[in-house]
């Protein structure tokens, strides 16, 4: 008896390690549970939205979404044509700007086909004349001054060179008296712009530069050159203010009681008559634009030459 209990529990002690010694061939699987007891995944918004509006459980999946109007050729172009346009607008914007470069460059430079060359842009200038005419109620106040002075003059016809268009005088006066009793020897056709700055300048320093020099009163101022198609001396390329009627060159004062004084160089004579020229010479810078004399060089050295050339800023040339 004591034997069969010992050996029944000898057994029973042995089963659980020979359990763990030899796994089993085959695991089983659990059983499969109903379909109602499977927990189904959170359905989304629109799931739920559709299922408390009664629709069914499954929900289906969404149908593409149809292109708007003219999407595949603007918004829903694939990456090539994308890629296309981009390179015409490029090759577009690069074109204006060649276009408009090339534009600029023809018409500083004057090379494109469009622009004028420089004999057509030369005629299109006006001939000196006409650039230096002006209007007729500033003729009108020129002249009105003149007559205040008491200057005697003759209105001519227009000046002109048929061999040189630069060459004229549009509106000229033929100035005889620069003042009363002051002749102009010989007479001389002049703008009235000329005529009003030599009276002007007579009445204000040679009148009373010939008070003082004691030989009476001034009577003559002769002229060499006044209205003369020509160059300057100086520079054969640039038209002389004589071609214009805006020179006048004196060669000599006289006077009622004494000898006349020429324009000459005088070494420093301490002469009256140094006196006198020196005086006149350095007053007129206060009405004509340009002076010289003798001394500026040899081609002036008897005589003064005044013009009333228009320079930028009323730059005077007084030598």
């Amino acid at each position: 008896m004591r034997r069969a209990v010992a050996a029944t529990l000898a057994a029973l002690l042995a089963a659980p390690v020979m359990a763990q010694q030899t796994p089993p061939t085959e695991v089983p699987l659990p059983p499969e549970r109903p379909a109602d007891l499977v927990p189904q995944s959170a359905p989304d918004e629109g799931q739920e939205a559709e299922t408390e509006t009664g629709a069914p459980g499954t929900v289906p999946s969404p149908e593409a979404r149809p292109d708007a109007p003219g999407s595949a050729e603007q918004g829903g172009v694939d990456a090539g044509k994308a890629g296309e346009d981009f390179s015409e607008t490029e090759t577009e914007t690069e074109t204006e700007t060649e276009t408009e470069t090339e534009t600029e460059t023809e018409t500083e430079t004057g090379t494109g086909t469009g622009t004028p060359d420089a004999g057509l842009a030369r005629e299109a200038v006006p001939p000196m004349p006409e650039r230096l005419a002006v209007t007729e109620p500033e003729r009108e106040a020129c002249m009105a001054e003149l007559d205040a002075l008491g200057a005697v003059y003759e209105i001519g016809a227009p000046v002109e060179d048929p061999d040189q268009a630069d060459c004229g005088i549009a509106h000229p006066l033929t100035l005889s008296e620069v003042l009363p009793g002051v002749a102009l020897t010989p007479p001389a056709p002049m703008r009235c712009e000329t005529a009003l700055a030599l009276a002007r300048w007579t009445r204000d320093f040679g009148q009373p530069a010939a008070d003082r020099l004691g030989r009476g009163a001034l009577v003559e101022i002769r002229q060499g050159t006044v209205y003369n198609c020509r160059s300057r001396s100086s520079d054969p390329d640039t038209m002389s203010e004589h071609a214009f009627g805006n020179a006048v060159d004196i060669m000599s004062f006289g006077f009622a009681d004494g000898d006349p004084v020429a324009v000459e160089p005088r070494e420093r004579d301490g002469t009256m008559a140094e006196a006198f020229q020196d005086a006149v010479r350095a007053s007129a810078c206060l009405e004509f634009t340009t002076v010289l004399g003798p001394g500026s060089d040899a081609a002036h050295a008897d005589h003064l030459h005044l013009d009333v050339k228009s320079r930028r800023g009323g730059f005077r040339l007084c030598q």
